[in-house]
């Protein structure tokens, strides 16, 4: 891997990918292969901490106020 590549992960096609500059539907920088591979994990566990949080709770109060047929039942 040369200094400007770096790990990918390439959303619609669910495989990691090395490159110097990312692309629409891939997460990441990271810094290895095994990083970019967790990444959907990594990035559900961070979600579901921030919808937890106080913060959280606040954004998803204002989002059931806008729309009140929003379907929370998978939190």
């Amino acid at each position: 891997m040369s200094n400007n590549e770096s790990y990918w992960y390439d959303v619609a096609n669910a495989q990691v990918v090395r490159a110097t500059e990312r692309q629409d539907a891939w997460l990441g920088p990271f810094g290895t292969a095994d990083e970019a591979e967790e990444a959907p994990q990594t990035f559900i566990a961070h979600a579901r901490a921030f919808l937890d949080s106080e913060e959280g709770r606040r954004y998803l109060d204002l989002a059931k106020e806008e729309h009140p047929d929003i379907d929370t039942s998978w939190l």
